[in-house]
């Protein structure tokens, strides 16, 4: 019986695959000999925008790596610090106990030790003495060969934090000198965009749009919410930045700081970019601690839309305004824990304002 309903879904399968397909691309699909006809007389600033797109790429997957690599030797440094202060307390609580017990001695007078301990220039001399050693009982030299252990296991864990540090200061240029490539890359792409004639634009974008379409239906097997967002859910939703000047990748479930993992996408483009109701809805306009500057969208199906990172908010904004799709609702910066970093839009989608869900494909869809 069981492989009989086997046998039937994969049957079906390829036939309601087909059927999604037809039903969600164009009835006129967009080919690329239209694309390259419509941009033909742009041709030089097409060059120039996929070239600084493929520039911008590459500094992204680069700016990843070191991030990912800043994170984890975050997180050791900060594990480190904490082993390092345990064990100092131990540390202070055996060598209290056992100078303690050689203060004991002293004071009994006429033993070998209280000549030794008047003679000797620090504590750690004495509790490592001979004279010292033959006279203490073996719980005293216990609490010593601990004390050894411990100094010598903070040695090493004082080591491997300075190295760690050293290599810190090292990511944290990479990631300046990259984010810097980056901008500058996003620069370019805007200003080729700028220089594409209307049709090749709007070619172009549908072009990207169907292969977006056809990328989402592949995630669409993925479960949970790594594969996306609905598009019933997100009916109308447009690009939140100027499709010709950003550059993004599927980064849902990137690590971060602090053990989380990443649970949006990464817009990136040039400082101050306008950021735009991606749906009409009710705004709350507020400063977060990891987002920064921040906007959280309400749309009128209850889906929330969060935006983080903006170097600031669109002039009169302010929390309980309703705002039309297209609006500017902000400007792309880098607040929050991203200061420093490159500029870049942090978004989340949240259906009928719950968890969020990989917002990746709706974006490819709607920027291309």
């Amino acid at each position: 019986m069981h492989r009989l309903r086997t046998r039937r879904v994969l049957f079906v399968f390829p036939l309601v695959l087909l059927l999604i397909l037809g039903a969600a691309l164009p009835a006129a699909s967009v080919t690329k000999k239209q694309v390259d006809e419509a941009c033909a007389t742009s041709k030089a600033a097409l060059d120039e925008w996929d070239a600084a797109a493929a520039a911008a790429a590459d500094a992204l997957e680069r700016y990843n790596d070191v991030n990912e690599e800043l994170e984890t030797v975050s997180l050791r440094v900060l594990q480190l610090r904490d082993r390092i202060d345990e064990k100092q307390e131990d540390v202070a609580d055996i060598r209290e106990r056992v100078v303690g017990r050689a203060v004991e001695m002293y004071m009994d007078g006429g033993s070998q030790v209280t000549e030794f301990v008047l003679s000797s220039s620090s504590v750690d001399e004495v509790l490592t003495g001979q004279e010292f050693l033959e006279v203490v009982t073996e719980e005293d030299i216990a609490s010593l060969d601990h004390l050894a252990a411990l100094k010598s296991d903070m040695e090493e864990w004082q080591e491997e934090l300075k190295e760690d540090q050293a290599r810190l200061v090292v990511l944290n240029q990479e990631a300046h000198d990259i984010a810097v490539l980056m901008e500058e890359a996003m620069n370019k792409k805007e200003a080729a965009y700028r220089t594409l004639s209307d049709e090749c634009r709007k070619l172009r974008a549908e072009y990207d749009a169907q292969l977006a379409a056809a990328a989402a239906l592949a995630a669409a097997r993925a479960r949970g919410a790594a594969g996306g967002v609905p598009a019933s859910v997100t009916k109308g939703f447009i690009c939140p930045m100027n499709p010709g000047a950003i550059h993004f990748i599927n980064d849902w479930g990137f690590p971060r700081s602090g053990g989380r993992s990443h649970r949006g996408t990464d817009v990136f483009a040039p400082m101050g970019q306008p950021i735009y109701a991606v749906v009409s809805g009710t705004v709350r306009a507020y400063s977060a601690g990891l987002g920064g500057k921040a906007v959280w969208l309400t749309s009128d199906n209850r889906t929330g839309y969060y935006y983080a990172h903006l170097s600031g908010w669109a002039p009169g904004l302010q929390t309980g305004d309703y705002v039309q799709k297209g609006a500017v609702i902000g400007y792309n910066g880098n607040s929050g824990n991203a200061y420093g970093g490159a500029p870049h839009l942090h978004i989340q989608i949240h259906p009928g304002g719950g968890s969020p869900m990989n917002p990746y494909f709706t974006l490819k869809a709607a920027c291309g």
